[in-house]
């Protein structure tokens, strides 16, 4: 019986000491209204590069964002095509912190 419990408290600390680091954050980032043809762009900041190719937005008022790594700040922006412009700008983090 000591020997079950024992095996418990060790399985129970590794768990909560990986339990932080399970995988990488999906955002869910609530979009304006909007009329016409929009581009979804993502910024990453620390590499200054944009990340992927620009997306359709679909007009959903969602846009769902598998953050790609942790510890960087990303702008996501709603770019409209006719008007050139930018109609929406969010910045989004994720910091792991002990």
């Amino acid at each position: 019986m000591k020997k079950y419990i024992a095996a418990l408290i060790i399985l129970a600390a590794c768990g909560s000491v990986f339990s932080g680091q399970v995988g990488l954050p999906m955002e869910r980032i609530a979009l304006p209204p909007v009329e016409g043809s929009q581009l979804v762009c993502i910024w990453d900041d620390t590499a200054g590069q944009w990340v992927g190719a620009f997306e359709d937005y679909d007009h959903a008022g969602v846009y769902d964002f598998q953050v790609p790594e942790w510890g960087k700040w990303y702008w996501i922006g709603l770019w409209d095509e006719a008007a050139g412009e930018y109609v929406f700008g969010k910045w989004i983090g994720h910091f792991i912190v002990d």
